[in-house]
């Protein structure tokens, strides 16, 4: 068989993976969380609401420009994104890992640094340190 053609085949296959599903869900939460819709979400990154609501349920792929303003628009850092991935084995978050993964997002959005310091009190309070 020829190489060429072996590294055609590999490249057609665009079905969206473990990853693109779980990027997916994380986009959801944080959508949700910003209280925005589809349609603010999609006019925000430029695309229309029916590709964002693909976006979210992992039927279709998002380039790596388009997680670039997701980020942005979302107010997370990119990594947040991938929160929970894992290349080949489907995970789902504990109910620890997603509350975890809330706080770090509702932090990260907060640019006020007296709230920021008030949170602080309250998780440390809280945690019992």
């Amino acid at each position: 068989m020829n190489k060429g053609r072996e590294h055609d085949t590999r490249r057609s296959n665009r079905s969206p993976t473990n990853v693109d599903r779980q990027v997916g869900r994380n986009i959801r939460l944080y959508r949700n969380e910003c209280g925005m819709t589809l349609a603010d979400l999609a006019g925000e990154i430029g695309v229309s609401q029916q590709q964002v609501q693909k976006y979210e349920s992992g039927a279709s792929r998002v380039s790596a420009s388009t997680l670039v303003a997701l980020a942005e628009v979302l107010n997370v850092p990119i990594q947040d994104l991938f929160a929970g991935a894992r290349p080949k084995q489907p995970t789902k978050l504990t109910k620890t890992e997603r509350a975890r993964m809330e706080c770090r997002a509702l932090v990260e959005r907060t640019r006020s640094l007296p709230k920021l310091k008030s949170m602080a009190k309250v998780l440390k309070a809280m945690s019992g340190d």
